[in-house]
Formats: C-alpha cells, sequence, structure tokens
C-alpha cells in the first residue's frame, strides 16, 4: 500500500523478500522502490503509477525487480482510492512473483512441462494472447502468469486457460473502450495508415 499525500509505503513480508530484505531490515520509500526496478523498466513503471495516483483507476504493470544482485520478474495489480478531488489518496494492490516460473527446471519436469504444453498448444496459446491484451505482457510472461496461479492454486494451467477463453468466447472480459480501440487499429492497419511506434507501418 502507498499512501500518496504523505509518501509513505506499507510492504508485507513476501514484498521486502522480492526486494531483497528481510521484513522490516528497512523502511520503503519511493527513493528505494524507485531504485530496484530494472532500468528498462523503471520510466515505464514510474508513468503507470503515476497515472493511477492522478486518476486512481486500476491497474496492472509486469516488470523486473534487482535485488542484491539477483532479478525477480512481477506483476503488480492495483487501484487507487480516490479522494473528493478525484485524485487517489491511496494506491492499494499485490503483487504476483512470477520468478519461480522463469528458473530453470529439471529435466524430466522439463519434458512433461513440453509434452503437457504440446497437447494443450492451441488452448494455452490463446489465453496467453489474453493475458498480452489485458496486462500488456510479453507471451513468456504470459505463460508465466498462467504457470503462477495454476502453482499456487493447485489448477492446471490447461485448465484455466479453458475458462479464460470461455469466459472470452462469452463477451465477459470486453468492454466499449477496448472494443473501439481495436475497431480503430484494424481499421488503420486495413487502411494503410502508420501504425507502428517510429509512425511507419510495421511489417
Amino acid at each position: 500500500m502507498y499512501d500518496v499525500r504523505n509518501d509513505v509505503w506499507e510492504w508485507d513480508d513476501d514484498v521486502y523478500v522480492m526486494h531483497g530484505y528481510q521484513p522490516g531490515e528497512v523502511v520503503p520509500t519511493t527513493a528505494l522502490f524507485h531504485q530496484h526496478k530494472h532500468e528498462g523498466d523503471r520510466d515505464r513503471v514510474l508513468r503507470t503509477f503515476r497515472h493511477a495516483m492522478e486518476t486512481g483507476e486500476p491497474f496492472n504493470i509486469y516488470y523486473r525487480i534487482r535485488a542484491k544482485g539477483t532479478e525477480r520478474r512481477v506483476v503488480v495489480v492495483g487501484e487507487g482510492d480516490r479522494g473528493s478531488d478525484g485524485h487517489a489518496d491511496k494506491l492499494v494492490g499485490y503483487y504476483l512473483d512470477l520468478t519461480p516460473e522463469f528458473a530453470a527446471e529439471t529435466a524430466a519436469a522439463a519434458d512433461a512441462a513440453v509434452a503437457a504444453a504440446a497437447r494443450a498448444r492451441d488452448t494455452i496459446e490463446q489465453a496467453k494472447g489474453i493475458l498480452m491484451l489485458g496486462y500488456g505482457l510479453d507471451p513468456d510472461a504470459a505463460f508465466a502468469m498462467l504457470k503462477w496461479w495454476s502453482r499456487n492454486r493447485n489448477v492446471k494451467v490447461r485448465e484455466i486457460a479453458e475458462r479464460l477463453i470461455e469466459v472470452a468466447r462469452a463477451g465477459q472480459i470486453s468492454h466499449p473502450g477496448l472494443r473501439t480501440l481495436l475497431d480503430t487499429l484494424i481499421h488503420d492497419i486495413t487502411d494503410g495508415r502508420p501504425t507502428g511506434p517510429s509512425g511507419t507501418n510495421d511489417d
């Protein structure tokens, strides 16, 4: 939790450990928070949190943490607690530590995972696409998120993927803003307009 007006952070024990500390070992500050961000993610994280503080809107972001010479991969999901002026007085949320899902597995576990993934490839790929769109993840991070929920809830990855697809097909995770954005993007692509980040069409 982050108290925006008083610039005070509260971390639970797991968040201390993610950042390479024992619980209560340091006083979490904004400077410390940004210090541990991977330099390639720092600006993006700052923009996301600043937007949440200004609007109170829900947010989710995937990024890397530098912790005593190691790198951890996390997703933060949260939202602002808005005051009377419409700005967020507090940011509240939770971390998902995806690092174990990126760690090397034993040969036997890797073989089993490959075999299982092959059998359910299409289903899992569709579910990854849903998470990539919803959370702004890359393919590896999306699959790591599926495995995180599988490990922590003792539910098979394929079952989670199938349920995600079922809900998506029913239109339960769509909203007008997303549909408008996709309509505009597809229109621009098919109309030959620039869509890439540099202002030119991507091949």
